[in-house]
């Protein structure tokens, strides 16, 4: 199937062409490139003049040690934290990936900022990823505490990010720690399943379509996938009760193949009282901020995040 980038946002769909970007869909045996390929620039793609950096690390339940970075304001008290878990389709990225957008709030809101380096699948499966993000989540709240006693936690990740974050937002919930205020979603990847009506529209198209989708999943969940086995922590849509989350912010593009899954989990989250805020960008592919993040659409939708976390952090210090 060609897709048709007539469906696009016409500048990314005009971008997409220009640099001539690869539409094919992920296979298992491009898992190795896709790790060698998707990976940052380090901390120097992140500091920023206004931050102090610390490398510091914490231990997983299995003894693994667990790399972290935080960034703190040189001057004043933050006025609350944020925790980052970056993107990769559970197989791919490192701690800096995406974390440029977060320090950017970090310096410009008065945040303390961390990110965690996960274990990843197919190597690390679950539960690998997700405890040694919900580990590092711990430890940075700990820590957080001792310096500032009380200042909001805000968690935030983006694709598969977000769905580690909504993983461990629900663990938080169930085992009564850290105290979650506010959890900010970008394009999360929350359904095992892949058999949403978006995830089938979306199926022999690249861009992490269906066929990736699965790539992902099976990574990461193994034999178990689609069985009773699989863990709401590692699938978050399969939830039972949403009640009790902190308040969410959620986007995704209208032409991608999470869109109905995050529709869905965000309706959850509303009749399960949970403020939420949501967004579809039309014309938007998966990651089309990541990729293209000066076309218009995509500062849209930075702003629109921004200002619901400056929003929130108000809200929730007041």
């Amino acid at each position: 199937m060609v897709f048709p980038l007539d469906k696009y946002d016409a500048e990314l769909r005009q971008l997409l062409i220009e640099q001539d970007v690869d539409r094919t869909s992920l296979r298992a045996e491009g898992i190795p490139e896709l790790k060698n390929t998707f990976v940052s620039a380090g901390l120097d793609g992140v500091f920023r003049e206004g931050l102090e950096a610390t490398e510091w690390s914490t231990t997983a339940s299995d003894g693994h040690e667990i790399a972290l970075t935080t960034l703190v304001p040189k001057s004043g008290t933050p006025r609350a934290a944020i925790f980052h878990i970056h993107s990769g389709g559970m197989m791919a990225g490192d701690r800096f990936m995406g974390f440029d957008q977060i320090t950017e709030w970090a310096e410009e809101y008065g945040l303390v900022s961390c990110s965690v380096e996960y274990r990843l699948a197919p190597e690390h499966p679950y539960p690998y990823p997700q405890d040694d993000c919900y580990a590092g989540l711990v430890a940075f709240a700990e820590s957080v505490d001792r310096q500032w006693p009380g200042i909001p936690l805000v968690v935030t990740g983006m694709s598969a990010g977000g769905g580690l974050a909504a993983g461990v937002a629900l663990r938080a919930r169930d085992e009564n720690r850290p105290r979650i205020a506010a959890q900010l979603l970008m394009c999360p990847m929350l359904d095992e399943s892949n058999d949403t009506p978006s995830s089938h529209q979306y199926s022999g198209c690249g861009i992490w379509d269906r066929e990736s989708n699965d790539v992902g999943w099976d990574a990461l969940l193994g034999e178990a996938r689609h069985t009773d086995r699989v863990s709401a922590y590692a699938s978050p849509a399969l939830a039972s009760d949403l009640s009790g989350l902190p308040r969410t912010f959620l986007d995704c593009g209208s032409e991608e193949v999470f869109r109905s899954e995050i529709i869905a989990f965000a309706d959850r989250l509303s009749s399960s009282d949970v403020p939420v805020e949501l967004h579809v960008w039309s014309g938007a592919f998966h990651g089309f901020d990541l990729s293209f993040p000066k076309a218009t659409i995509s500062r849209q939708a930075m702003t629109a995040r921004s200002q619901w976390l400056a929003r929130t952090i108000e809200e929730l210090i007041a």
